[in-house]
């Protein structure tokens, strides 16, 4: 059984590339569609470490739910893009405008919700200090991490993307000055996510760049590209060891390694195993409840606790020092439902396909580009960030679009998306 589990892995993410490729062909947005992105992901941060886990382990829960889950998404992908099987704006993706996108953006209001963004995180680095420079760096860093950072979490990389985008399409009176000043304030802002300690604030920055300019025709160069993955695998690394530096036991090489493998590829399989293993043996499925909490106790559950806190004790029984470990869209569909909870994951993908139909048409615009862009970043993070989660940052992400430049019949595109006419 564990090779058919492993086995079926393997065969439902070619099946689901298979069924979402139309949909990034009609687009035009190949490998930068929602769809294709949450399956690369998924793949890496669930799907190689689900078969480790059945073939080294024989715990083939978790393959099994990521198996059933990636299906159900690529089929809710297919049926979505068939019901607008039509080319985009009646015409083939293919004329989209090629030019540079539009520079329609407001920049004082942009930086003033940069300055919002980072001052709404003051008050806890006074609190706990910057976590680079704590004596406690986990504990400065596990106290960065709530609603108060993800304001930043969207003005800061915006800003950055709609600049780099703008300087890259060219244009201005000045443009290598501009693109310096861009560039530089990428390196500051990623200087400055490595002090908080984060690494996930740092890899989202340089995705969002990457999909940004892969949105507006700008696509970054394979060499520059994969320098960068050196690199960021680089920092990964020296963060994940600088983070629990007295555990290096005098070979952080070593414990560098075996600390990032453990990270991306086994955690989020490793968190899904230990939910299936208390629900519903230990703990009944909760019907959805885990979103709605604070709701609980009125429908009769008052045993209803914050998923990735309740569950990081059973992974990590030896640490006293408690901790988050995020159970991401499966981890929360099975705790709700078991296994039906696959419909979650089909109900994302249908978000995906729309998702890739609106950008497919709002490409002409630097607002739209950069939006665009950090909507597929964040869904394609649902491998750790939750459905509530997921919901405040595309909440996040609309306000700054609608702040950040003119919506330029925005309201208009996105009726039709619904309707399925895009």
């Amino acid at each position: 059984m564990t090779i058919v589990a492993a086995a079926a892995i393997v065969v439902a993410f070619v099946a689901a590339v298979l069924l979402a490729q139309p949909a990034s062909r009609r687009t035009g947005l190949g490998i930068w569609h929602p769809a294709i992105a949450w399956l690369a992901l998924e793949a890496l941060f669930f799907g190689i470490g689900s078969t480790i886990l059945a073939l080294g382990a024989s715990r083939t829960g978790p393959a099994w739910d990521v198996a059933a889950s990636v299906a159900a998404f690529g089929a809710a992908v297919a049926v979505s893009n068939r019901l607008a099987a039509r080319p985009i704006n009646g015409r083939e993706p293919a004329q989209e405008a090629q030019s540079g996108p539009v520079p329609d953006i407001r920049w004082p209001v942009v930086l003033v919700m940069v300055a919002a963004g980072i001052a709404a995180l003051v008050p806890t680095l006074l609190s706990v200090g910057i976590p680079a420079l704590a004596s406690d760096v986990t504990g400065a860093r596990t106290a960065i991490g709530g609603l108060e950072v993800q304001v930043a979490r969207v003005a800061v990389p915006a800003a950055l993307v709609a600049s780099v985008v703008l300087t890259a399409a060219g244009g201005g009176r000045r443009p290598g000055r501009q693109r310096l000043l861009a560039w530089s304030g990428v390196v500051i802002a990623v200087v400055a996510e490595v002090a908080l300690a984060s690494r996930y604030l740092a890899a989202e920055v340089a995705a969002a760049l990457v999909i940004g300019l892969a949105l507006a025709h700008r696509p970054i160069a394979g060499r520059l590209l994969a320098a960068g993955l050196v690199v960021g695998a680089v920092l990964f690394a020296v963060v994940g060891v600088f983070r629990a530096y007295g555990e290096a036991a005098g070979d952080p090489l070593g414990f560098a390694v075996d600390r990032s493998v453990n990270r991306v590829l086994l955690i989020e399989p490793r968190t899904l195993d230990a939910i299936q293993t208390a629900i519903p043996s230990e703990v009944p499925y909760f019907g959805g409840l885990t979103w709605v909490r604070r709701l609980a106790p009125l429908l009769g559950r008052d045993d209803v606790p914050n998923l990735g806190y309740w569950i990081y004790p059973r992974l990590f029984p030896g640490q006293t020092t408690p901790g988050y470990a995020a159970p991401g869209i499966l981890g929360e569909a099975w705790a709700n439902f078991g296994p039906i909870g696959v419909v979650v994951p089909a109900a994302l993908g249908v978000f995906a396909e729309r998702l890739g139909a609106l950008v497919a048409v709002r490409r002409r615009s630097a607002a739209d580009v950069t939006a665009g862009a950090l909507a597929i970043l964040f869904l394609a993070r649902t491998h750790a960030v939750g459905l509530i989660g997921l919901a405040v940052l595309i909440v996040l992400v609309v306000t700054w679009r609608i702040l950040a430049a003119p919506i330029h019949g925005l309201g208009a595109d996105v009726a039709r998306t619904l309707r399925w006419q895009v």
